[in-house]
């Protein structure tokens, strides 16, 4: 095992879900514009970190959407690497003095958060389409989200959204009398047991696939 140099990391905060050291983080702050203390001590603290102030430089802060703002800014951390059959890999990452943290355990929560959420999108783009059945007798006949969202937005569906938590585009196949939703999940790979779908206002799992 080595511990390696020191590792400057820029990250770039810029949505709702803080991807370890290495990902984004959204700071809604809707009164006045935040300002780089501010900004910097929330960095040092964030998901358990205790991240001395040296460690933070804030780069830029400029305007987001929806009343927040977006802070660019340098972290300067360290990763423990660990060799096995697989060659290396990243098992540790230092959130503050003496303060080491399962890079694996951080992986596996954000996993299962953005899992989570992609439920939440799916379910309510499925509300959305039983809002659609119950005015018209029939499910939304179309082969891609894309059309899908087109007909349900703006009345059926007041925020549609085309993409995953990993970025994939969601697939959707209708007919009047069925359709299938479809992330691909976290291995944004097609018919997987990582899938997440609805079929027919029915959240499937992997076990009934």
């Amino acid at each position: 095992m080595r511990l390696p140099k020191k590792t400057k990391v820029l990250v770039l905060f810029s949505s709702a879900v803080f991807l370890s050291l290495a990902g984004a983080y959204w700071f809604a702050h809707a009164a006045d514009a935040i300002g780089a203390r501010q900004a910097r001590e929330m960095i040092q603290k964030m998901a358990g970190a205790n991240l001395g102030p040296d460690q933070v430089q804030i780069k830029k802060i400029s305007g987001g959407v929806g009343g927040g703002v977006i802070v660019e800014a340098q972290i300067e951390t360290a990763f423990r690497f660990q060799k096995d059959k697989d060659g290396w890999r990243i098992a540790d990452t230092r959130l503050g003095a003496g303060q080491w943290e399962s890079f694996e355990l951080i992986e596996e929560a954000i996993k299962k958060e953005k899992i989570s959420r992609t439920n939440d999108l799916l379910q309510q783009i499925a509300v959305g389409i039983g809002a659609y059945k119950n005015e018209r007798g029939q499910f939304v006949e179309a082969e891609d989200i894309a059309t899908l969202l087109d007909l349900l937005a703006p009345r059926y569906l007041k925020t549609p959204r085309r993409f995953d938590l990993w970025g994939e585009e969601l697939k959707y196949r209708g007919s009047p009398a069925s359709y299938r939703l479809v992330s691909l999940g976290p291995d944004r790979k097609s018919g997987t047991k990582d899938d997440l779908v609805i079929e027919n206002g029915e959240l499937k799992t992997a076990e009934k696939k």
